[in-house]
């Protein structure tokens, strides 16, 4: 957001010296001139309201994100999850809190990548917006003889 703001920054200083070249120097008569004025006005409100939202604006760096994953499929799982946390519930993860979750799911499964994994999927199968351990039992198939006799058959 950092460097789409100093770009922003960078249009509006450039839109500024462009009006007031044509302002001042296009060789415009006084009456124009007068009748610019509420568009001046108008513009050093727009500059002066960018300035203040700039306060807001993420000044913090972002972390550079290493992944301490061996297993390929926890990396994969990982960039599902993140994507399904802003397809589905419009939640955006910055670095920080990403390396804080990832560092708490390795936690939960207790550095078991593969446990890791099952934990992603059973959370984005279930809507969930977080995830957290589960017991083997959740996240296992059915026994052929507790499926014997139903609907599905």
């Amino acid at each position: 957001m950092k460097e789409k703001w100093e770009q922003f920054s960078t249009e509006v200083e450039k839109s500024n010296s462009e009006l007031n070249e044509f302002l001042f120097n296009g060789g415009l008569n006084t009456l124009v001139l007068k009748k610019a004025e509420k568009f001046v006005k108008q513009w050093n409100n727009t500059k002066k309201l960018a300035l203040e939202i700039e306060k807001y604006i993420m000044v913090v760096d972002p972390l550079e994100i290493q992944f301490p994953f061996k297993n390929e499929r926890l990396t994969e799982m990982w960039q599902r999850w993140k994507d399904y946390l802003s397809e589905q519930h419009g939640q955006l993860i910055r670095t920080r809190s990403e390396k804080s979750a990832i560092e708490h799911l390795l936690e939960l499964a207790k550095g078991d990548e593969e446990k890791a994994v099952k934990f992603l999927r059973y959370a984005m199968t279930n809507r969930y917006k977080n995830f957290f351990a589960i017991e083997d039992k959740d996240t296992k198939q059915p026994d052929k003889r507790e499926t014997k006799g139903s609907d599905f058959d």
